[in-house]
């Protein structure tokens, strides 16, 4: 006899796991994340860790760690320890694994501080260079022209986002500009990978946009002011009205996450793929 829930779940969950997102899965993953987001915040508050640049730089490689695994997860033809167990480096698995790691990460960072009086963000940050390294070995980039593509729209928006923030610096902090670049990175991937090499977005409201500015194809210059318009937006209005900095630093940490890390994936992502 047929199970409704079962039914439900294998649908709308396992059946699209790591290839498509739909609107029950999309809404389920972000209470979810709500939900992470909150508890993380709490974490941190307990183990008194102050949410600055510094903490920045020591998730900095963990998030570049996470993108670059699920591109080369993705790269069977790459041999590599993650299609060994290849659903635990898909999305959204793969958020919690991460996420557990720089956990992990950070506890050693915070008794290493207190035995030996290195800054816990330091050895953090080590710790993720040093399994970022890995990653980067395994690199194979055949796809140079998706290279050149990608390389180059997200120079154009690095240097018109910080040039922007050198001159309005009350209208665009630097922060802000390097958390809206990062997002910019995902677009400049996305639309290159949609415009030129035939592939598909995943996540359903970019693909609801999409086809509406014309398809894959055609409407892909949608994710650019898409990114501009949402991500400016909410960082704009996290400094206006946040007054908690510690819980605006934090939330924009994780929009950092976001988007440096699927920028990461979809760049190398196709910047693999045989050209």
């Amino acid at each position: 006899m047929p199970d409704p829930i079962s039914d439900f779940f294998y649908e709308y969950f396992l059946k699209t796991m790591c290839y498509q997102y739909n609107v029950v899965n999309t809404l389920v993953y972000g209470l979810v994340l709500v939900a992470a987001v909150f508890g993380t915040y709490k974490l941190l508050e307990r183990l008194k860790i102050k949410i600055d640049k510094k903490l920045f730089y020591a998730v900095i490689p963990f998030i570049l760690f996470g993108g670059s695994a699920r591109a080369l997860r993705d790269h069977t033809e790459i041999s590599t320890v993650f299609q060994t167990v290849p659903q635990l480096f898909c999305s959204p698995i793969i958020y919690f694994v991460v996420f557990a790691i720089a956990l992990g990460s950070l506890l050693i960072g915070i008794a290493v501080q207190k035995k030996f009086r290195i800054k816990y963000w330091k050895t953090m940050a080590f710790i993720g260079l040093a399994i970022l390294s890995y990653n980067i070995g395994n690199f194979r980039i055949a796809n140079w022209p998706a290279v050149a593509i990608i390389g180059g729209l997200f120079a154009f928006w690095v240097a018109l986002l910080f040039g922007f923030s050198r001159f309005k610096p009350k209208i665009l902090s630097r922060m802000n500009a390097g958390i809206l670049s990062s997002h910019l990175l995902d677009a400049s991937a996305s639309f290159a990978a949609l415009t030129f090499f035939g592939y598909r977005e995943q996540h359903v409201l970019p693909t609801f946009l999409i086809d509406l500015a014309g398809g894959p194809a055609a409407g892909a210059w949608i994710m650019f002011p898409l990114k501009i318009i949402v991500v400016g937006a909410v960082l704009y209005l996290l400094d206006k009205y946040a007054e908690d900095r510690q819980f605006r630093n934090f939330l924009k940490l994780i929009i950092l996450i976001l988007g440096l890390a699927l920028g990461t994936r979809d760049f190398l992502t196709v910047g693999m793929m045989q050209a």
